[in-house]
């Protein structure tokens, strides 16, 4: 098969942490290598941005990344709506010049799907759309928010127009019907996975000693953008409750974008100062993908509490290093922690629940043996070759299914 995917608002190749750069990101590469792996063409879009030296880049044997012009690369997130026509324009304009035809698309988040659709209609060919973050869940998770007016409308419209909707958990399939109507057979779960090559248990006191970590201190991480949906403010209100375990002092690292323009950044360093905790917090900023793995190793604990989360690859990467997990019940979160047994599910927004399971698993030793064990057992059976390979398979019957409609 042919393949293009399209990743329109944020650069699979842009650094994990800074902003709209995440889970996202991690899938389409994988999902995009793993493809080309089993002998499939794969073009991934997206627009050209500052991380953009190079135009094409190859992704495997037959694949490949490829930056598309449309506006200016400091375009804010907000007005990318109006560049939906130029990109898909440039887009095919591309595909007229290298002579490749897609037999289907696959776009990631809402605005991906606008210009999904447009080149779908053009190509007459099938559309694949997954949405990774809905409208509806992240505004009921947030008191506040930025998205803009028309999101959840062109959510629907994509979620009727489009050939498939390709969902990652059981909670993201159920959250569609319950709030935008009944998809049905629509939608189909097609649970990721996790690079195990890059991902692996490494011995904890030389992970410490590599990123010189104090090997005397309880170590809590946090990796991810620094938003409000990700509720840092809670951490660090969880962290001002935890007493000394074992005479060893807590120290929470937080591994994600701090550019000093962020307003949540801002507060987020007042909260931490306003509670005399600066020698406590440690902010790396963004760091590269595969440096990760030594941040996992060697956390003692790994904390995730947002108000919403799709699904959470960071909890997937941090179990297959062996780290437990403390998170809060939210999204797809429960469908890879399993409370008691890989880590612990938290109400969201409650600090003092944080603090006294991350606690339990600072003095447990035991304990925190019996869950780093099961979360490795966790991490291993999600596999990025099924996943990829179930991913082809739908591919190939939306393509059939699309092709027999056409000929009614």
């Amino acid at each position: 098969m042919k393949i293009g995917l399209v990743s329109f608002h944020t650069c699979p190749m842009a650094d994990l942490g800074g902003k709209d750069a995440g889970g996202m990101n991690v899938y389409l590469l994988n999902l995009a290598a793993k493809l080309d792996s089993l002998g499939h063409t794969v073009y991934v879009f997206t627009r050209s941005h500052q991380h953009s030296e190079d135009s094409d880049i190859p992704l495997g044997v037959r694949s490949k990344l490829v930056h598309i012009n449309a506006g200016s690369a400091e375009s804010p997130k907000e007005e990318l709506i109006n560049l939906v026509f130029e990109f898909s324009r440039n887009i095919q304009i591309y595909m007229e010049n290298v002579d490749l035809f897609f037999d289907i698309l696959h776009s990631h988040y809402w605005l991906s799907g606008l210009v999904g659709d447009l080149l779908s209609k053009s190509w007459q060919i099938p559309h694949v759309i997954t949405f990774h973050t809905l409208a509806k869940t992240k505004l009921r998770a947030l008191t506040v928010g930025d998205e803009h007016t028309s999101r959840s409308a062109s959510e629907y419209k994509l979620m009727c127009s489009s050939d498939k909707i390709l969902v990652l958990t059981q909670k993201e399939a159920q959250d569609i019907n319950q709030l935008y109507g009944s998809f049905g057979n629509k939608i189909s779960v097609v649970p990721p996975g996790v690079d195990l090559e890059m991902f692996y248990q490494s011995d904890k006191n030389s992970a410490k000693d590599k990123l010189s970590i104090p090997q005397g201190s309880n170590t809590i991480l946090f990796v991810g953008r620094i938003d409000p949906i990700k509720g840092l403010d809670v951490l660090v209100k969880a962290l001002s409750m935890i007493s000394l375990v074992g005479e060893r002092e807590t120290i929470l690292y937080i591994v994600g974008g701090n550019d000093d323009d962020n307003e949540y950044y801002q507060s987020i360093k007042s909260l931490v100062a306003e509670m005399g905790l600066d020698d406590k917090v440690i902010f790396t900023g963004s760091i590269p993908h595969d440096a990760l793995a030594l941040y996992y190793s060697a956390a003692d604990v790994f904390v995730l509490p947002s108000h919403y989360e799709s699904l959470g690859f960071v909890v997937i990467e941090a179990m297959a290093c062996g780290t437990p997990v403390v998170a809060s019940r939210v999204g797809g979160i429960p469908s890879v922690v399993e409370h008691g047994s890989t880590g612990y599910l938290i109400p969201w927004r409650c600090p003092e629940a944080f603090a006294s399971q991350i606690e339990v698993l600072l003095k447990n030793k035991d304990l925190h043996r019996f869950m780093s064990k099961e979360a490795i057992k966790k991490a291993y059976s999600l596999s990025w070759d099924a996943s990829s390979e179930k991913a082809a398979n739908l591919y190939s019957k939306v393509i059939s299914g699309w092709i027999n409609t056409q000929a009614i």
